[in-house]
């Protein structure tokens, strides 16, 4: 009589098994799942989206929008409302805003353009430059020959220093002439901008001025102008021509 329990009970398992599949009966026994083929495998790549920001307006320093993984939007009055689409920004905010962290793909959520959502951005976008009043399409600058941009004036040293002379190394190959003024500045300190790495200029002072009188083969030859006070012209100070 148990025998025949044992095989009654074998047959209904197996039954079970065939109805429900293997997988089936693990949750049912409350087994672990080790080979579910309906696990979410999270890609790689990191999809980003633009939102509005919950923080704005109530912490000074944050921004209107902010990136966060597709699947981090947070949980907002708006969103709980609304949805969470309700603070996903508009494809002309977006191209307007800049780029995901470190150059990111951004989520199809955001309905960018196909063309547009392949871009890599690089910076936000610039405001359009406006024209001074009164000028129209003409006033803009002539194009450059040959691509480059048109050479500042030719920068020099001071290789000699007499008592009311000096010795530069600009020649008339430099566009030196006699008569012409060339300002003595010293201690140049570079000005970099802080967010784009531009180099903007130099910062430096002019230590004084003087006049060319003769120029030679390699090297010109000037008489000081003017001094400022309690400074003395060095070799090496930087020699321009104003």
């Amino acid at each position: 009589m148990a025998g025949v329990t044992t095989l009654r009970l074998l047959a209904l398992v197996g039954v079970l098994l065939a109805t429900f599949g293997c997988s089936t009966m693990r949750n049912v026994l409350g087994l672990p799942n080790t080979g579910d083929p309906s696990v979410t495998i999270k890609p790689a790549e990191t999809r980003w989206l633009l939102i509005k920001n919950p923080r704005f307006g109530d912490v000074p320093s944050e921004p209107e929008y902010v990136w966060v993984e597709e699947d981090k939007i947070p949980i907002t009055f708006t969103t709980l409302v609304r949805g969470k689409g309700a603070i996903i920004a508009t494809p002309e905010i977006v191209t307007k805003y800049g780029a995901p962290p470190g150059g990111g793909k951004i989520s199809t959520r955001q309905r960018m353009p196909e063309h547009a959502a392949s871009t890599t951005f690089t910076s936000a976008a610039a405001p359009p430059t406006k024209a001074p009043a009164g000028l129209g399409a003409s006033a803009a600058p002539p194009p450059v020959p040959n691509g480059k941009a048109p050479e500042g004036p030719k920068r020099g040293l001071v290789v000699y220093v007499d008592t009311t002379r000096i010795v530069i190394d600009l020649t008339a190959a430099d566009g030196i002439r006699p008569g012409t003024i060339v300002s003595l500045r010293r201690d140049a300190i570079p000005i970099v901008h802080p967010v784009t790495g531009e180099m903007l200029g130099e910062l430096d002072e002019e230590v004084a001025t003087a006049r060319v009188t003769e120029t030679r083969e390699k090297f010109s030859v000037a008489d000081v102008q003017t001094r400022a006070p309690g400074v003395r012209i060095q070799v090496k100070d930087r020699v321009v021509p104003k």
